[in-house]
């Protein structure tokens, strides 16, 4: 990969605010200056086909591909009584006593 690239990855890891995306541009940067692929897993503390994979996604469509997160979550185990149930016990019990400002009060 040219120098050139390699500083633009780098300028673009310091404006990301998100840990994941920082780690995967860190990855593709640290393979295009020649790392081994244990280096790269033993400092980022990835298995090789984890960022061997973010190394594939970046080649086959830049910056946007390997920062999409398509991870959608699993069903709920709970049914709607039951959620109703939890939120009810959590507004009784918890969140009466929590930090206003914590995301949760929000």
């Amino acid at each position: 990969m040219p120098r050139e690239k390699i500083a633009e990855l780098e300028k673009f890891h310091r404006s990301l605010r998100d840990k994941r995306q920082a780690d995967r541009v860190k990855a593709v940067i640290a393979l295009s200056r020649g790392w081994s692929g244990a280096q790269v897993a033993e400092i980022l503390l990835f298995d090789e086909k984890t960022f061997r994979h973010y190394f594939e996604r970046y080649q086959k469509g830049g910056l946007q591909v390997l920062l999409d997160d398509n991870y959608s979550g699993v069903e709920p185990k709970l049914d709607a009584h039951q959620m109703s149930e939890l939120e009810g016990y959590l507004k009784e019990h918890i969140l009466p006593n929590a930090n206003p400002s914590s995301p949760v009060m929000r």
